[in-house]
């Protein structure tokens, strides 16, 4: 059975309280029928990939993704970034592979679902917006949800099915945004459109110090390195490439700390390769 337990690890940037909350993980198998490789890495020249992917201990459907998302705290706002799969997990289906477990990550935290004032959700697919509600009923009452009026309209149009469902429950309590916008003191969201039409990503900064969330722009480790190997489910995979290099060149130029949802290490750096012009993932220890 894979783990579902939390390590609730904390880190500050600046005077915001960072919490990672696990949620479980899942196979890559479990996920698509297709070639794992192709599902995370589209087309890649296979022998180049095997050669990127061997210092990670290579990769096919039994490799495990977590499933890791954030919890910022500040002194007037408690901001969770992405709401984790809930109710879309379908642990029926997977026995031996649970997930949704951010609920009960926030309990060990000593924390309640009516503590979270803004929930932001990166983008519509059923492992960061699953957990948006659960039961039928708005999974944080007390909070406001945050999303792109770019990937509701998305919603609307070509996903529907439970995400148009929860985006209904929600709409009362939610703030559609079309550009760079600050959600709380200190967090700001802003597009990066392709892997869905209306992703955004999060910047967090307090004290001179930026964490940049990355949600799915960047799935493996290996996707720092070759920003042109997309995944097969990319919505638009231009529109993913530039956003995927964008974001990594800016990372490296400002120096910023990264989260990764996917990445067992969730936090790194984005730097130089000694042997050429080309950017690397680095695991941050903070």
């Amino acid at each position: 059975m894979l783990s579902g337990a939390t390590s609730n690890r904390v880190f500050e940037i600046g005077d915001l309280e960072c919490r990672v909350l696990n949620d479980g993980s899942r196979t890559v198998g479990s996920m698509t029928k297709d070639s794992a490789k192709k599902f995370i890495f589209g087309d890649a020249p296979e022998a180049d990939l095997d050669a990127c992917l061997r210092p990670y201990g290579g990769f096919d459907s039994s490799t495990v993704l977590p499933f890791n998302y954030l919890l910022v705290s500040g002194r007037d706002h408690i901001t969770l970034l992405d709401a984790g799969c809930g109710d879309q997990a379908e642990n029926e289906k997977y026995p031996d592979e649970p997930a949704g477990f951010l609920v009960r990550s926030l309990a060990e935290a000593r924390l309640s679902v009516e503590d979270v004032d803004t929930v932001i959700i990166s983008h519509c697919h059923w492992d960061h917006f699953g957990g948006a509600v659960v039961g039928g009923e708005v999974a944080f009452p007390n909070a406001e949800y945050l999303m792109s009026e770019k990937e509701a309209n998305h919603i609307r149009v070509n996903v529907k099915g439970w995400a148009l469902d929860y985006l209904n429950l929600i709409g009362d309590r939610s703030r559609f945004i079309n550009d760079v916008s600050e959600a709380n003191p200190g967090i700001t969201v802003k597009p990066a459109p392709g892997h869905t039409p209306g992703i955004i990503v999060v910047e967090v900064t307090s004290g001179g110090e930026t964490l940049l969330y990355m949600s799915d722009i960047i799935i493996h480790q290996v996707h720092v390195e070759h920003t042109n190997w997309i995944p097969s489910f990319e919505t638009d995979h231009l529109a993913a490439e530039t956003s995927r290099r964008s974001l990594i060149e800016e990372a490296h130029r400002r120096n910023l700390l990264l989260f990764v949802p996917h990445i067992p290490t969730n936090l790194g750096r984005v730097e130089l390769r000694a042997r050429d012009s080309g950017y690397k993932w680095i695991d941050a220890h903070i």
